[in-house]
Formats: structure tokens, C-alpha cells, sequence
């Protein structure tokens, strides 16, 4: 899936499910963590992939919870 269609797909979700995304993402990254310093993940292109993910998601729930302040003021 390339990165457009993700963050498109990502933008349709609601805060709730960006979080629960989120927590799957990251114990994704940490598993991929681990599984590379016991040399059982070859190449670190997941671990990387986790993070620009996790700044994604982290930056959609961050621009949903403004719009959601600053429409009920």
C-alpha cells in the first residue's frame, strides 16, 4: 500500500480507533526491535517503517483532538 493511500485510510478513522492503531503500531515496533538485536530481523526497513507510522498517527490524533477542541469552543 503506498504511503497516500494509508494516510488517506488513516484520516477516515476516528481518535479511538487512530489509538488503537497506534498501540498495535507500537508493539509492532517493539517486537521488530527485539527480534533485531537477537539478530533474527535481518534488515531494520520495518523498524523504520513502525516509527514514520507512529509520527503519522501520533500527528493525525494530535490534528483530530485540535479540530475537536476548537469546534466546541
Amino acid at each position: 500500500m503506498s504511503r497516500t493511500k494509508d494516510v488517506a485510510e488513516l484520516r477516515e478513522f476516528s481518535v479511538d480507533r487512530l489509538h488503537d492503531e497506534l498501540k498495535t503500531t507500537r508493539a509492532e515496533l517493539f517486537q521488530n526491535r527485539v527480534r533485531y538485536a537477537t539478530r533474527n530481523l535481518d534488515h531494520p526497513e520495518p523498524i523504520r517503517k513502525a516509527r514514520k507510522r507512529v509520527a503519522r498517527l501520533l500527528t493525525l490524533i494530535g490534528e483530530k483532538e485540535r479540530a475537536e477542541a476548537g469546534g466546541t469552543k
